[in-house]
């Protein structure tokens, strides 16, 4: 039940991010315009997604690893919903969480700056790569899923979770890379809208596993 959060969550966010992500994979390059070659291009691309979120969610699970081998997964998985819980709550009222967005705008900038050159290339290589990068595009479902994947407490099960969450997107993220933008405008403000409350949801959960969790848990689990 707690791996299937990570595919729920991937396949929402891959229709929340349809709007930062969208014009990437509809602009990938290709080196021939042969159906299969477009095809193999957006599959590597995903791919490429797939692992950044795969070795992120690696790197958070070693940190959660060395939490729960101090005895403190219960903390780690009850303190992260609460987090979860109080940035989702406070984006109810505060509509315009600016701040954070403003200082994530240069990270973004540096992102869009390599995309520009590895859009001037063509080759298989490169539409994985460009997969990669755009695994590192800030956006508050991949936020969640790392979440969830510290929580996890060892690093090869925080890599599954975050893998989990990545084939999650790739139906959305396939179709709009080979079809086109098929989601309506209208679909996606409803579904941002909605987002606040699937982050309730996941923090609830979160809370309720690290209350079941024994005292001094480690991740043998």
């Amino acid at each position: 039940m707690f791996y299937f959060t990570a595919l729920i969550m991937g396949f929402l966010g891959s229709f929340h991010c349809i709007g930062m992500c969208g014009p990437i994979a509809l602009a990938l390059p290709v080196n021939n315009t042969s159906a299969l070659s477009v095809f193999t291009g957006r599959l590597l691309y995903n791919a490429g997604r797939i692992f950044t979120y795969s070795l992120l969610g690696l790197l958070v699970g070693l940190f959660g690893h060395a939490i729960a081998m101090k005895g403190f997964q219960k903390n780690l998985s009850i303190s992260t919903g609460i987090i979860i819980l109080v940035f989702a709550s406070l984006s109810f009222r505060w509509k315009k969480i600016n701040s954070f967005s403003y200082i994530l705008s240069g990270y973004t900038f540096k992102l869009k700056k390599i995309f520009r050159n590895l859009f001037g290339q063509r080759s298989r290589l490169t539409q994985f790569i460009i997969g990669v990068v755009n695994g590192l595009l800030p956006c508050g479902f991949l936020y969640l899923a790392l979440g969830g994947a510290a929580v996890t407490g060892n690093f090869i099960h925080g890599m599954i979770y975050m893998l989990l969450f990545g084939l999650g997107t790739i139906p959305i993220m396939l179709s709009l890379s080979l079809a086109g933008n098929f989601v309506g405008f209208r679909f996606q403000r409803y579904l941002k809208k909605a987002t606040p409350y699937v982050a309730m949801a996941v923090a609830a959960f979160l809370i309720y596993r690290g209350l079941m969790l024994p005292n001094h848990s480690a991740c043998h689990h």
